[in-house]
């Protein structure tokens, strides 16, 4: 028989653990955000168990913490241990959730590595794996670069690449931001983000493809070089990305995005308040409301909104018209006179994430002087730096 395909599935940045907005399961009081993601696993998963692939990459943050809770450890253990036992390698890399500071504090990835058919790249240096298809005739090798805590292990980590010539096919597994002149930009504005150089220009080298972990997008950075995407969106900055992984096939060069089910996360067209009432802005936020949004998390920004107007609404009558969705995150911008000539320097009211916040801050104070992209992406680094902290206790 003419075995035509070598299948991989290529998937990333699943985050078990994640929990957010305060909401449990009654039954189980599970917080309903990290059920979300536990479920996206099992899409996956079993996806992958219908495709049987040769083999499956995990391009980093499997876990959302280095130190991850019972139950989130739990799932990935049974959802790792269905793989092994159907015979299907696992590659799996750290990324910059799963590292710890402290590597005397050990690693999670050590108990995983424990299932027969499952390779994990933790240490922070360059590792490589090789495979056997199928038909027992070709091999691929997996070489693997996982979040680096230093720089100077990312140097020693890029140095160690080598091509392996006696291998039919050669893939890359990396974690991190990707810089590239022209690309878009796939910082996550983390602490420790792991920065990217392209390897095949770095290093002189061609890779048959090349899977990406971090960014919560897919995204093709050329024609084998993906990023698959996470399985669940941690952020309102990621409304409307949609969930999934990568199908791969090595014989034919093709490459299939997969859309698994996710929670609906929507920006909903702001509201525009200068000059209506009250009964005219509420009459559009009912006009924004649908049956559709139901289970959704919402965002809805009442623009340019009077001070005395503010007063005047009844947000418990907002909320009660969103009343079937499963969070409404309302944000008002009031009206100043510089948001006359430029709507985006009103005034916010309504809290955010710290990130979203301390962003904020910034597009209201910086006046075009101080460099706020780079102000923007170090405080967003001692933020996540602080969050780590307190995950690790």
């Amino acid at each position: 028989m003419v075995v035509t395909k070598v299948r991989f599935v290529h998937f990333a940045d699943t985050h078990l653990g994640f929990s957010d907005l305060s909401k449990v399961e009654a039954a189980t009081g599970v917080n309903r955000r990290e059920q979300d993601f536990y479920d996206a696993w099992w899409h996956a998963i079993n996806g992958i168990l219908a495709l049987r692939p040769d083999f499956v990459l995990h391009a980093g943050d499997l876990f959302q913490s280095p130190r991850p809770n019972n139950r989130a450890i739990a799932v990935a253990l049974e959802g790792l241990h269905k793989l092994s036992a159907a015979g299907i390698p696992l590659i799996i890399i750290a990324g910059n959730h799963s590292t710890p500071r402290i590597r005397a504090t050990g690693n999670i990835f050590e108990a995983l590595s424990v299932f027969p058919n499952v390779h994990a790249a933790y240490r922070g240096a360059y590792e490589k794996f090789t495979l056997t298809a199928r038909d027992g005739r070709d091999h691929c090798t997996i070489h693997c670069i996982p979040h680096c805590s230093l720089s100077e292990e990312l140097e020693k980590a890029y140095a160690a690449v080598e091509s392996d010539a006696s291998a039919r096919w050669n893939i890359l597994m990396m974690h991190g931001a990707w810089r590239a002149a022209g690309k878009i930009d796939t910082r996550m504005g983390e602490f420790n983000e792991q920065f990217l150089e392209d390897p095949e220009a770095r290093l002189n080298l061609t890779f048959d493809y090349i899977a990406l972990g971090h960014y919560h997008r897919y995204l093709a950075i050329n024609e084998h070089t993906f990023y698959s995407g996470s399985t669940e969106r941690t952020s309102f900055n990621e409304a409307g990305y949609t969930s999934g992984y990568i199908i791969g096939d090595l014989r034919t060069k093709s490459w299939q995005y997969v859309a698994i089910p996710s929670r609906p996360m929507v920006r909903l067209r702001p509201i525009e308040c200068r000059g209506k009432s009250a009964e005219e802005i509420m009459l559009e936020a009912q006009q924004r409301s649908s049956d559709d949004l139901a289970g959704a998390m919402l965002t809805l920004e009442l623009r340019n909104l009077a001070r005395e107007m503010y007063l005047q609404l009844d947000l418990t009558a907002i909320d009660a018209v969103f009343a079937h969705v499963f969070h409404l995150n309302k944000q008002f911008t009031f009206a100043t006179p510089a948001s006359a000539a430029s709507p985006e320097a009103g005034e916010h009211l309504g809290i955010g994430s710290l990130r979203e916040e301390f962003s904020r801050f910034l597009l209201q104070r910086s006046n075009g002087v101080l460099p706020r992209a780079e102000l923007e992406r170090l405080g967003w680094q001692y933020l996540a730096e602080a969050e780590i902290l307190e995950q690790e206790g």
